[in-house]
């Protein structure tokens, strides 16, 4: 009887054994197809593949849950594919088993670009306490400040990134701009002047630096900064706006046109909302009118006019109306501007008044009423 129960303990024993064994094999063989689905996602990835990469590291997920690598890999998939939302939730996975500064860096860094901001910092902090000399991360926590407006605490985040790197090009950019915004130009100019006395060049500093020249009222010096960053970005509308705007303030109306229509044409290419197209129509056409070519300003002013009506445009439309000896449809733009903007309506009217050149425009028009 004994015997018997001894022999039945080994067989059960070694039963167990083989049941284990299966186990551990199937756990393996998931395993290593869960590395083989990671491994063709690697190399989909390679190919900018993007959609058959995470396809094949979700079943390599499913396969194996604990699969660190499928997670992170997959995350940083949806972030080229600019899924940021469900890059986080991969990040928080990963977490789980890897609380690593780099993690915690990503997941800042994708709530930044979700417009997250309090969640961002919450995640940068956590980085650069374990990786206090990262300087990505402390320019994304600057970031998260400057995207709130909030230009003062950016500036300080700013200054920390900088003490980890004294030239990183980025964050002294950044903090530039938040020196401008703040309207603090002389601390913004000993930034600008030391970056370029140490023989950098950066677009955008050249028109930080047009910027406080415009403001310190240098309007040649800072056309000269704009006109040698657009001869690199000749498409950048806000470079041609300021250069543009600078010809409006040196009376060079022929030369000021140009540059507008330069900056329509880019618009029109580039897709811009019609309230600003409008606007740019009608400073085109306010410039054209200033250049003495009637027919064209009051061409790219009726542009203006019907993408988005606005009193200004109409006031202006009404002088050029009044050029070309159309009294009756300057007559009519005239009360438009003031049905439209009522509060400006006797000074719409004064300057026709007042105006001698329109001397009889006025009295045609007011004449009829």
């Amino acid at each position: 009887m004994r015997l018997t129960l001894f022999v039945s303990g080994i067989a059960e024993i070694a039963f167990m054994k083989n049941i284990l064994f299966l186990l551990l094999l199937s756990f393996s063989a998931f395993a290593q197809t869960a590395e083989s689905y990671r491994l063709k996602a690697a190399a989909h990835f390679e190919n900018g593949r993007y959609k058959e990469a995470i396809a094949a590291l979700t079943l390599a997920i499913k396969l194996n849950p604990k699969g660190v690598k499928a997670w992170r890999n997959r995350a940083i998939t949806y972030e080229k594919t600019e899924k940021f939302d469900l890059a986080v939730k991969d990040y928080l996975e990963v977490l789980k088993y890897d609380r690593s500064g780099e993690t915690l860096g990503a997941i800042g860094f994708d709530y930044l670009v979700l417009e997250k901001y309090e969640e961002a910092r919450k995640y940068l902090q956590q980085a650069i306490t374990l990786l206090p000399t990262n300087i990505n991360f402390r320019y994304n926590l600057a970031l998260s400040h400057q995207y709130e407006q909030n230009y003062a605490l950016a500036i300080e985040a700013y200054d920390e990134a900088l003490k980890v790197d004294p030239y990183h090009t980025t964050s002294l950019i950044s903090k530039t701009r938040c020196l401008l915004r703040l309207k603090q130009f002389d601390k913004a100019s000993v930034i600008v002047d030391s970056f370029f006395l140490k023989k950098n060049f950066d677009v955008e500093m050249l028109l930080f630096r047009g910027d406080i020249k415009l403001h310190n009222g240098a309007v040649e010096a800072a056309l000269n900064d704009f006109t040698r960053a657009i001869a690199i970005n000749p498409e950048d509308v806000i470079l041609l706006i300021r250069a543009a705007d600078c010809l409006a303030e040196l009376s060079q109306f022929d030369e000021e046109a140009a540059v507008r229509k330069r900056i329509v044409t880019v618009m029109e290419k580039q897709g811009e909302t019609k309230e600003y197209r409008a606007i740019n129509y009608g400073l085109l056409g306010y410039a054209l009118y200033n250049a003495f070519q009637w027919e064209e300003a009051l061409e790219n002013l009726s542009a203006s006019i019907s993408l988005d009506p606005s009193a200004t445009f109409y006031f202006y439309r009404t002088a050029v109306k009044a050029k070309l000896k159309d009294y009756a449809g300057a007559c009519e733009d005239l009360k438009k501007a003031q049905e439209l903007n009522p509060s400006e309506a006797e000074n719409y009217e004064g300057y026709f008044a007042d105006t001698a050149e329109f001397e009889e425009f006025y009295e045609s028009c007011m004449g009829g009423v």
